[in-house]
C-alpha cells in the first residue's frame, strides 16, 4: 500500500520551516522526507511523516493550510542502493508507462541508505513492478 504525503501551503518567507517542525516535533511526528518548492511569495511543503492523520489534525490546528486536493497524496518510497540505482528504478517505470510526475529524495535510518520519493501515475502498480525486480518499496513500518 503507498504512502501518504501531506502538501503544506505557506508564506515563503523565513522561519516558516521552522514553524512547521516545531508543530511537529511537539507532538512526536517523525519526518522521513520533505520538499520545499516555492512560487514566489507562496510556497509548498511536502512532507512524509510516520503519522498523516495526526500531523494533519496538529498542523491545522495551528493555523497551517494543507491542500484538500493534496491532502493524502499517495507516493511511493523506494530504497536506492548499489544492485538498483536510480537510472534501474525510474528506467523500469517508464518502461511500463509509468509517469513520474515528481520525485524527491531521503536519507533513511535503515544504513544510511537513501530512499527515493516518487508522485506516480499508478502507486499500486509501480510497488508491484519494483518488488518483482527485488526494488526495497519501502511500507509505513519503516518509518517508525
Amino acid at each position: 500500500m503507498p504512502l501518504s504525503q501531506l502538501s503544506v501551503l505557506v508564506e515563503n518567507k523565513p522561519g516558516t520551516m521552522a514553524k512547521v517542525a516545531s508543530v511537529l516535533d511537539k507532538t512526536e511526528i517523525k519526518i522521513f522526507a520533505l520538499s520545499i518548492a516555492e512560487a514566489g511569495e507562496a510556497g509548498m511543503i511536502r512532507l512524509v511523516v510516520n503519522d498523516p492523520k495526526t500531523a494533519t489534525k496538529h498542523l491545522e490546528a495551528a493555523g497551517f493550510s494543507l491542500a484538500k486536493s493534496k491532502r493524502n497524496v499517495e507516493i511511493i518510497a523506494v530504497l536506492v542502493t548499489e544492485q538498483h540505482k536510480l537510472s534501474e528504478i525510474t528506467k523500469l517505470l517508464g518502461d511500463n508507462d509509468i509517469n513520474i510526475d515528481y520525485a524527491y529524495s531521503s536519507s533513511i535510518p535503515l544504513d544510511g541508505k537513501s530512499a527515493l520519493i516518487l508522485r506516480v501515475s499508478d502507486p499500486n502498480r509501480s510497488e508491484r513492478i519494483l518488488e518483482e525486480k527485488d526494488v526495497r518499496v519501502l511500507r509505513t513500518q519503516d518509518l517508525q
